[in-house]
């Protein structure tokens, strides 16, 4: 059986919306083997998916094609993951810096401002 790749990539849990998942065909995030692909494309099983997340590609084998929506656990045994050790490595660290940054940025900006305080704000700017 063969599936439209946008579709399997939802199914897959890989995005979390068809339209997500449609969006990084069209812009060349996914590949089936060495070839960049359409939403349109079939994938099929045994095929090797390559999707580009945060700047680096990671490799899927297809092991099955669904044709309903899975629950998240059902859903992982859709592929194997067969992406090289070290790519995982940068991948995770690119993560955790990612939320490193965002919790910092938070603590350091503050809650919002009351609307006492963001009016105090604006007359004291002059506006």
């Amino acid at each position: 059986m063969k599936l439209r790749m946008d579709i399997w990539l939802h199914r897959a849990r890989l995005f979390k919306s068809r339209t997500q998942a449609t969006a990084a065909c069209r812009e060349g995030k996914v590949m089936i083997g060495e070839k960049f692909c359409d939403a349109c494309d079939l994938v099929a099983e045994g095929d090797t998916v390559k999707v580009r997340m945060r700047g680096l590609y990671r490799a899927y084998r297809v092991n099955e094609v669904a044709d309903v929506n899975l629950s998240k656990q059902d859903a992982k045994r859709m592929y194997d993951e067969v992406t090289a050790p070290d790519t995982l490595e940068k991948f995770r660290q690119v993560e955790t810096a990612g939320r490193e940054w965002r919790a910092g940025a938070k603590r350091e900006s503050g809650p919002r401002p009351t609307k006492k305080t963001r009016r105090t704000l604006e007359k004291f700017r002059g506006k």
